[in-house]
């Protein structure tokens, strides 16, 4: 403070604020120093949320790069996963399920059809080889071609089997959608297996009600056929199968019944895979391929319909 009295004096007034000035600089040391803190306890903070958060992201991407080396039965792990990341997870380790399943459903049909072809390959080297070793009779040689014919007409159905699943598979075949009545295509295919019922001894019900569909004529022909020859394959002496059409819920409905033996309930959800016999031995012996509801699968799922099957031996109604 500084004051001017009478002329020829003055008065000056002071205090010393060198404590203040301290205190402020310790103050301001006390900021840094909490500033630093804060700034190091934040970064690190951010460092683990931020880890925490791609965890998940880390887990898909090796989970990926296993299962492109071939280990398809590696799974993502959904503990600690935030909702939206173990929505995702849950997504992808269902798509890795079945893809995993398809690869193993391709291996095994891979290994099925090289053994259903090693049989009649079998036989033709067999027979031919046999008659060749020495000079045979015209009745000996006769036997070997018709064994060889034989062999090579199941070598035929397996393959055009095979060639139709594909086909199918890859959506190649012709998939028309025309008018159908269903009723009309039961009454065809019955009169064509009619004379394998009446071998058979068996007798074949109708219940045809008038139905109309779209489809493709040819392939549902084959559908009805092949569902009446399984049924003719494994039904008992003097049984009887019974082939209905009606309409119900606005949709088409066939079904085929028989007196057959029945389907175990273990066998009930493998029937329509590939090569699968509930009977083998009974299913080789008599030329099957093992791909005739396979087919019908194929075919009624391309046509946007649905397939079932009840057994009583599966402890089902009928």
């Amino acid at each position: 403070f500084v004051a001017f009295p009478p002329p020829g004096e003055c008065v000056v007034v002071g205090h010393d604020i060198s404590g203040q000035l301290a205190e402020l600089r310790r103050f301001a040391g006390l900021l840094a120093a909490a500033g630093g803190v804060v700034l190091v306890f934040g970064l690190a903070g951010g460092w683990w949320l931020g880890a925490r958060a791609i965890r998940p992201i880390a887990d898909i991407s090796a989970t990926a790069v296993k299962i492109s080396s071939g280990d398809l039965s590696q799974r993502i792990p959904t503990a600690g996963a935030g909702s939206e990341l173990h929505e995702l997870a849950a997504v992808l380790n269902s798509t890795f399920a079945r893809l995993e399943d398809s690869f193993a459903q391709q291996a095994r049909f891979t290994s099925d059809a090289a053994h259903e072809l090693r049989t009649p390959v079998a036989v033709l080297l067999t027979q031919t080889q046999t008659a060749l070793k020495r000079e045979r009779t015209s009745a000996e040689y006769r036997d070997t071609l018709e064994a060889c014919q034989r062999a090579a007409q199941r070598m035929r159905r397996l393959t055009e089997s095979l060639l139709a699943l594909a086909r199918l598979d890859a959506g190649q075949e012709a998939r028309r959608r025309e008018p159908l009545a269903l009723a009309k295509a039961a009454r065809s295919c019955v009169e064509l297996i009619r004379p394998l019922v009446t071998e058979k001894g068996l007798t074949l019900l109708t219940e045809l009600e008038a139905v109309e569909m779209l489809g493709d004529a040819d392939q549902i022909a084959q559908v009805i056929t092949n569902l009446l020859t399984n049924a003719i394959h494994y039904n008992k002496a003097g049984g009887e199968i019974c082939l209905r059409t009606f309409r119900e819920n606005g949709r088409a409905v066939l079904t085929v019944a028989d007196t057959g033996v029945g389907i175990e309930v273990e066998n009930l959800p493998h029937i329509f895979e590939r090569f699968y016999r509930a009977d083998k031995s009974r299913a080789r012996t008599e030329g099957g391929t093992g791909l005739g509801l396979a087919i019908v699968k194929s075919i009624v799922e391309a046509h946007g319909g649905e397939l079932s099957v009840m057994s009583e031996a599966a402890g089902r109604q009928p």
